[in-house]
């Protein structure tokens, strides 16, 4: 699969008309100005029966267009591998799924030079032959685990990000909350903003921005809960400051939750990200995915 492009076949249609090829490319395959003119830097860019083409070539019907995306890898940020394994749960030449763990964070950093999902990412790109650019889809806090798309090359990334937010909405999360909830399903809808002078902590505030979480319980224990989300919005901390506002903050959290008295051997926020449901971003097929529920979640619901 280690390729320094991305190549796309296009069959014309009569329903096309005389399209040129830069017309297919932009409306048909959804490529951005930007994909257009960096396939227009590359003699086998954009090519027709094997032959190389001017975008502003009207294809007839029959005709099969090629196009290749190349990656510019050389332009890439450098992420040392690293050994630790990654949790696959789905690939294809376009995007890898993994499954993170929890307390870990996604992008390298001063802190975490070598231990981020990132860098194990690249260690497996490394072993099994490929080449890529880190272009992560959405995101994950460092105490959550569950479910995260990487793109594998600029064309996919691109599609999967202006999809993002709909693929935000049919994420799932399942927690573990603190409690007991009078109200086994429910919506909360309050705006969150950062508490002046905290770098990191947010809070409902009336001036904050609009954030509604839906929830549901799934499973009640003696003094805790296992609770299904969804959001219709993506705030940093959004599930964590919501059930927090309910009274029912999540077990391990040491931000909005100081005041648990058992986290049940929890040392990270309980918060997983557990279903994803999106489209392929260059065949449309619809894909769907689940994540079990990592070991420390399960021990703290034996105990």
């Amino acid at each position: 699969m280690n390729k320094e492009y991305r190549e796309i076949e296009y069959t014309v249609t009569e329903a096309d008309g005389r399209l040129t090829a830069g017309e297919i490319m932009r409306e048909r395959l959804m490529l951005s100005s930007r994909e257009v003119s960096r396939c227009k830097q590359f003699d086998d860019g954009v090519m027709c029966k094997g032959m190389p083409i001017r975008i502003i070539s009207e294809l007839m019907p029959g005709d099969v267009l090629t196009v290749r995306l190349y990656e510019d890898i050389e332009n890439s940020s450098e992420i040392v591998p690293s050994d630790e394994p990654v949790d696959v749960v789905y690939e294809d030449e376009d995007l890898i799924l993994l499954n993170k763990k929890g307390d870990q964070v996604v992008h390298p950093s001063y802190a975490h030079y070598k231990d981020s999902l990132s860098n194990a990412l690249a260690g497996y790109y490394v072993r099994t032959g490929q080449e890529h650019v880190m272009r992560v889809i959405g995101r994950l806090d460092r105490e959550t685990s569950g479910l995260i798309i990487f793109a594998k090359n600029r064309h996919s990334a691109s599609i999967l990000s202006r999809k993002n937010e709909n693929m935000s909405r049919r994420k799932e999360y399942l927690a573990l909350c603190n409690g007991i909830f009078d109200e086994k399903e429910g919506t909360v809808d309050a705006p969150i903003e950062r508490i002046p002078g905290q770098r990191m902590i947010r809070e409902v505030r009336d001036d904050g921005k609009r954030a509604i979480t839906h929830y549901k319980v799934e499973k009640e224990f003696n003094d805790f809960s296992l609770v299904r989300l969804k959001l219709d919005t993506g705030r940093t901390h959004q599930i964590r400051v919501h059930m927090s506002y309910l009274g029912h903050p999540l077990l391990g959290d040491n931000l909005y939750g100081k005041e648990i008295e058992d986290n049940k051997g929890l040392t990270r926020a309980a918060l997983h990200a557990c279903h994803l449901e999106f489209e392929q971003p260059i065949t449309g097929e619809k894909l769907s995915f689940e994540a079990e529920l990592p070991e420390d979640m399960k021990t703290a619901m034996r105990i």
